[in-house]
């Protein structure tokens, strides 16, 4: 979970303030402050700048692995290189979209060995029981179909769609990401996203069938 991954990196400093625009400078200054402090290698400046964003770093790694476990190696160790290259964030810019391009491209790495892994064993475990089989068994089939569908797009489209639907980025933080202009990544996010819905059309009515039911 975001709460293991965190404890490496020790607890989080909060910003308290009057009014919004206070709250807001405030928030920059010190984000700056810990960033010079990360970067004489401070680990608790640098667990207080990524706390925030845990949760959303998670659920890309969860999204592109599928494997709880997996998804907090993938995060660990997008934060083990973020840490290493904290001199190449360039201030001013989104530091969630700073975070959220390595936890992409780890969790790409990781899931690309896991298939690998698992194609040398012929199969993986089979899932624990669960008190509902079926809906067990159809959330599971429903998953799998999105990640080989995301698994199935050119890399930089597969990392913008998890950008733009785990991370919630704006196209801006995208764009900044995976290092283009913020049209080239709407134009992205568009072609990724109209080609999850063609691939998983049937999944949506289904959906819909079994609500109507």
């Amino acid at each position: 979970s975001p709460g293991r991954v965190a404890q490496s990196f020790c607890p989080s400093v909060f910003v308290t303030g009057a009014t919004p625009t206070d709250e807001k400078l405030r928030a920059v200054s010190l984000e700056h402050e810990l960033i010079t402090r990360a970067l004489s290698g401070d680990g608790r400046a640098f667990a207080s700048l990524v706390e925030p964003h845990l949760a959303v770093l998670y659920r890309i790694a969860a999204r592109a692995c599928g494997d709880r476990t997996l998804a907090e190696d993938a995060v660990q160790e997008a934060l083990t290189l973020a840490f290493e290259r904290l001199s190449g964030y360039e201030p001013g810019t989104s530091f969630r979209a700073f975070l959220a391009a390595y936890a992409v491209r780890r969790a790409q790495t990781l899931i690309r060995g896991e298939r690998r892994r698992r194609t040398r064993e012929d199969g993986s475990e089979a899932p624990n029981g669960q008190p509902d089989p079926a809906d067990l068994a159809r959330a599971h089939q429903a998953a799998q179909r999105v990640r080989r569908a995301l698994a199935g797009l050119p890399d930089k489209r597969r990392a913008v769609a998890m950008l733009r639907l785990d991370a919630e980025l704006s196209y801006a933080e995208i764009a900044q990401a995976v290092g283009t202009t913020e049209g080239s990544a709407r134009v992205l996010v568009h072609m990724a996203l109209k080609e999850l819905r063609e691939q998983l059309a049937d999944l949506v009515t289904e959906e819909k069938t079994l609500e109507e039911a």
